[in-house]
């Protein structure tokens, strides 16, 4: 199992990777049709992009989550249950703090994790799902969110998802460019050819960014995609370590 957790992610750090010259290729290429010899310039903006919307969700991210969810904070004398399961958890996985608890009035079943960071970390489940469990798979379902401030996943599932947007983002703002705004990078061409240089170049730039800009929202969702189940696979084997009952989390999962 450890092999495999290794495995893991290193290639979860290799997905990482990937979806940052994802980003930055968009923004080179963009950067180019518009502007031949531009491509750094382009790096730096979606740098930069991507820099104030990670800040946003870095700081706000778990509140923001929290509050649209309407998620109430509870205390040990509401749910003493959840609360005592949570607490063994704590304790399995060496986590320094605490977790705050929240139940989400919802028939759905569902529960999920937030915090930037251990210190600042909280679990949150639906009642649907709080109902349905017994306390062997309420455990393995607290394990499983556990796990993930453990192992950060949080924090890095908010960084990977702010990159997917910012690479949406950026892709629809040149896409939009060129559909509304008047084709300012074929005028550019144009001026080019007849300067005597590089019309056809720049021209074959615009093909591939517009290219670029429509599979590189689609590329970015399915690293996006392959990120997560890494994750959660991982946090599935974590709750087994912490539990020392793998057969509690698994009914609550089927």
């Amino acid at each position: 199992m450890w092999e495999q957790i290794r495995s893991n992610r290193t290639r979860t750090a290799m997905l990482v990777v990937g979806m940052a010259a994802l980003l930055f290729t968009l923004g080179w290429v963009i950067a180019e049709a518009y502007v031949p010899d531009a491509g750094f310039v382009g790096i730096l903006i979606a740098g930069a992009i991507w820099f104030v919307m990670t800040i946003v969700a870095y700081f706000q991210g778990d509140r923001i989550l929290l509050t649209v969810s309407g998620a109430k904070k509870i205390e040990k004398d509401d749910y003493p249950e959840l609360y005592n399961v949570v607490e063994e958890m704590k304790i399995a996985s060496g986590l320094s703090h605490m977790p705050d608890i929240y139940i989400i009035n919802d028939s759905a079943m569902n529960a999920f994790a937030t915090g930037r960071k251990p210190e600042r970390c909280a679990v949150a489940i639906t009642s649907g799902l709080l109902e349905r469990l017994n306390r062997d798979e309420l455990q393995g379902v607290m394990a499983h969110e556990v796990a993930h401030i453990k192992n950060r996943d949080v924090l890095l599932m908010s960084m990977v998802g702010v990159m997917l947007g910012a690479i949406v983002m950026i892709s629809q703002m040149y896409l939009r460019g060129m559909m509304y705004g008047g084709g300012r990078s074929r005028r550019y061409s144009s001026s080019s050819s007849r300067r005597g240089g590089g019309g056809g170049g720049n021209a074959a730039m615009i093909v591939i960014a517009i290219v670029l800009a429509i599979l590189a929202p689609l590329l970015a969702q399915l690293i996006y995609f392959a990120i997560s189940r890494r994750r959660e696979y991982l946090a599935d084997a974590s709750a087994a370590v912490f539990t020392r009952y793998p057969a509690g989390l698994a009914p609550a999962l089927e």
